[in-house]
C-alpha cells in the first residue's frame, strides 16, 4: 500500500464540505455577535442596498422614532419621508458627496420626525462598500438620537444672545479675564466710556490693563468682599468711574470687572455740597445781624431813633432771610418734583403779563412797565403759576438794577426756534448799570451777583429759578447787556397755535 497516495475527488470533496462548515459555523458566529451589538448598542442601526434598493433599519433605529419592528418597513422612503422637509436637500446632498468620495465617510445632523409629530435631532454616520468596478454595493450606519444635546446648544446660544444683548445695552462697561489673568472681552460700554477696543487689550495683565487705562485713583469704600475703587479719567473726556471686582470660579473667566460712568453723580454731590455751603453762608449773615441788634436791643439807654434804626435793620435781614428761604425751597422743589407738578394752560402772552403787572409791587417814584405786542394775540401754552414767577423775578432785577431809573419795557414777539417749533418771546429790558460780558455769562449761576458792591438787595438766586422755571417749559432764556446802558432778558417759552381753541384767562 502507497502511504502518499494522491487525493481521490472523494477526499476532496470531503475538506470541501468541511470547510464550508467551518466558515457556516464562523458566519453564524459573526451574525450572533452582529445581531448582539445591534442590540446593545443605543445607536440606531441601518444598512441600504443600492442593488436593491431595500434598507434594514434595526429594531432600535425604529424604536428611537417610536415605532414597534412591524410598523416600518424595509424600503429607503420610510427614511426619506421622515426627514425634515427644510433639511431634506442638505442630507442628500451629503450621502452624494460622500458616494463621489468627496466626503470620506457620510455625516449629517438634521431633524426625524417622530411617530407622534415631533421631531428628534439625528446624528446620522454611514460608510460605503465599493465593489472593483466602483459601484456602490452598500452604505452601513447608525443614527444618534442627539435632541437634548442639540437643545442644550440652542439654550446656550439664546442665554449667549441675551447675555450679549444686555450687555450691549447696559450702560455699565465689563471686562472679563481668561483662566491666565489676561483681558478677553471688553464690552461696548466700556468702549465708549474709555476709547480702548479690544485689539488694543486683549491678551494684557491686569498691570497692562491698568496701566493703558490710565488715570487716577479717588478714595472709594472698600470691602473685603466687594473690592471697589474709583478713577478718574481724563480721554477721550474727563469721567469718574465706579470699578467693582468680581472674582469666578468659572473654567473660562477668572474675574469680571465692572465699571460705572458716575461722573454726573460726583458732580452733583460737589454741586450739593457747595451749594449747602454757600447757602449756609448766606443765611449766617443775615442771623448774624437780628442776632447781634437783638443783642444790643436788650442793653439800656438807647433813645427811641437809635432803638427804630435797629428794629428797621432786624426787619430788614429777617426779610432777606424770609426771601432766600422760600427761593432755596423753590429750588429745592423744582429739583425734586421737575415737571411733575406742571399744569399746561393756553393762555394768553398778553393776559399772562397783564396777571404779573397786577401784583407787582413798584419801588418808590417808579411808573409801571410799557407793554408792547404783536397786533392780535400770541398764545402760549404754559403752567400760568410757574410762567409768572419767572416774569416777576426778571422783572424784580430790572427794577433793582436800574436805581438810577429808566423805563423798564416789556415787548412780546413771535418767535421760531425750528421749523416746527413755534415760542413766544417776552423780552424785559431796562436802562440800568448793565453788565460785562463775564458777569452776562454768570448770571444764572447760584448765588452769583453782579453787582459786588453789596447795595443792591438779592440772594443770588433769582436768575437760577428763572432759568429752571423756563427749561421746565422746554424753553430758553437769553440776556444782551451792555455796561452803562441796560439788560434786555429773552424768555422764550412755547407757543400754542391751535386756531380752534378757546383761550383759557386764569384769574
Amino acid at each position: 500500500m502507497t502511504l502518499n497516495a494522491p487525493p481521490t475527488g472523494i477526499d476532496t470533496l470531503r475538506g470541501e464540505l468541511q470547510a464550508l462548515s467551518h466558515r457556516t459555523a464562523a458566519l453564524a458566529v459573526n451574525e450572533e455577535r452582529w445581531a448582539l451589538a445591534i442590540l446593545g448598542n443605543q445607536d440606531g442601526i441601518w444598512d441600504w442596498n443600492s442593488q436593491t434598493g431595500q434598507v434594514y433599519f434595526s429594531d432600535r433605529w425604529k424604536a428611537m422614532l417610536g415605532y414597534q419592528a412591524s410598523e416600518i418597513g424595509d424600503q429607503i422612503d420610510e427614511w426619506l419621508s421622515r426627514v425634515h422637509p427644510d433639511e431634506l436637500d442638505q442630507v442628500m446632498q451629503g450621502i452624494e458627496r460622500h458616494l463621489r468620495g468627496e466626503d470620506e465617510l457620510y455625516e449629517s445632523e438634521h431633524r426625524l420626525r417622530h411617530k407622534d409629530g415631533h421631531y428628534l435631532w439625528i446624528l446620522a454616520r454611514g460608510q460605503a462598500q465599493w465593489d472593483a468596478d466602483g459601484t456602490v454595493l452598500r452604505i452601513t450606519g447608525s443614527h444618534n438620537d442627539v435632541t437634548e444635546r442639540h437643545l442644550t446648544q440652542e439654550a446656550l446660544h439664546d442665554q449667549t444672545a441675551e447675555l450679549n444683548t444686555i450687555l450691549n445695552l447696559s450702560p455699565d462697561g465689563f471686562v472679563s479675564f481668561d483662566p491666565s489673568g489676561r483681558v478677553k472681552y471688553l464690552s461696548p460700554a466700556f468702549t465708549q466710556m474709555t476709547g480702548l477696543e479690544l485689539a488694543q487689550l486683549q491678551g494684557h495683565d491686569e498691570a497692562a490693563f491698568w496701566s493703558a487705562l490710565g488715570g487716577q485713583e479717588n478714595e472709594a469704600a472698600q470691602s473685603p468682599d466687594k473690592p471697589r475703587r474709583q478713577l478718574e479719567i481724563s480721554h477721550p473726556a474727563r469721567r469718574v468711574l465706579d470699578v467693582k471686582q468680581r472674582f469666578s470660579q468659572a473654567a473660562a473667566v477668572s474675574q469680571i470687572l465692572c465699571f460705572r460712568d458716575v461722573t454726573h453723580e460726583t458732580e452733583v454731590d460737589r454741586f450739593k455740597t457747595e451749594f449747602l455751603a454757600t447757602a449756609a453762608h448766606e443765611l449766617r449773615t443775615p442771623l448774624a445781624s437780628i442776632y447781634g441788634f437783638a443783642e444790643i436791643l436788650l442793653t439800656p439807654g438807647f433813645d427811641e431813633a437809635s432803638r427804630n434804626e435797629f428794629l428797621g435793620i432786624i426787619l430788614a435781614q429777617s426779610k432777606q432771610m424770609s426771601v432766600l428761604l422760600n427761593e432755596l425751597l423753590d429750588l429745592a422743589r423744582i429739583e425734586a418734583r421737575g415737571a411733575q407738578d406742571m399744569a399746561p394752560t393756553r393762555i394768553s402772552a398778553e393776559t399772562l403779563v397783564q396777571q404779573v403787572l397786577t401784583g407787582l409791587q413798584l419801588p418808590p417814584q417808579r411808573t409801571m412797565p410799557v407793554v408792547t405786542g404783536p397786533a392780535s394775540d400770541l398764545f402760549l401754552r404754559v403752567d400760568p403759576g410757574k410762567a409768572q414767577q419767572a416774569i416777576s423775578n426778571v422783572l424784580s432785577n430790572a427794577y433793582k438794577y436800574s436805581p438810577d431809573g429808566g423805563a423798564v419795557q416789556i415787548r412780546i414777539e413771535a418767535e421760531r426756534v425750528t421749523q416746527d417749533r413755534p415760542m413766544v418771546g417776552i423780552y424785559i429790558s431796562d436802562q440800568g448799570i448793565g453788565m460785562q460780558p463775564e458777569q452776562s455769562r454768570r448770571i444764572f449761576e447760584r448765588f452769583y451777583r453782579a453787582d459786588k458792591s453789596g447795595r443792591i438787595p438779592g440772594t443770588g438766586l433769582g436768575m437760577s429759578i428763572v432759568k429752571e422755571l423756563v427749561e421746565l417749559h422746554q424753553g430758553s432764556v437769553n440776556v444782551h447787556s451792555v455796561p452803562g446802558q441796560g439788560t434786555v432778558i429773552g424768555l422764550l417759552l412755547p407757543a400754542d397755535i391751535d386756531p380752534q381753541a378757546a383761550p383759557e384767562r386764569v384769574v
